[in-house]
């Protein structure tokens, strides 16, 4: 699988996410479902850039304390968005890939699928971790 794949593949997984609660829940909401999976991998992204400014901060002993609506925090939100909208969004190509890994066996679906969950779990709780750690160095 190569890294385009595997971007796909990422987005598919909160797609089908996505999908299931809606199904739950009878969502019928103003965000379609691939809007939504768009919005969490968007967050995800930044939440992964966040931990690395962290925890290059900590590491390289850097005090940076921009504002949280200045250009140097809302530039790389604005820039992931639109690099995902471009390969997601605009095209519709995130429709081929999701009947591309629907083909998939339910095996290798289901290995995959826990590893992109594993990875969205390191990154959200190295996200939490490194702001407790930046706070706790704050404080100290």
């Amino acid at each position: 699988m190569n890294i385009k794949q595997s971007f796909f593949y990422f987005y598919y997984i909160l797609y089908k996410a996505w999908l299931k609660v809606d199904k739950a829940f009878g969502a019928t909401g103003p965000f379609p479902t691939s809007a939504k999976a768009f919005i969490c991998i968007v967050c995800i992204e930044i939440l992964l850039l966040f931990s690395i400014a962290i925890y290059s901060m900590f590491f390289l002993n850097i005090r940076l304390h921009p504002p949280p609506l200045s250009l140097p925090v809302l530039i790389p939100g604005i820039i992931l968005f639109a690099i995902n909208w471009t390969i997601l969004e605009r095209n519709s190509m995130w429709k081929t890939y999701v009947k591309e890994f629907e083909k998939w066996p339910k095996s290798k679906n289901r290995i995959v699928a826990w590893i992109v969950i594993v990875i969205i779990l390191l990154i959200i709780l190295g996200f939490i971790y490194g702001c407790g750690v930046s706070i706790k160095h704050v404080i100290i």
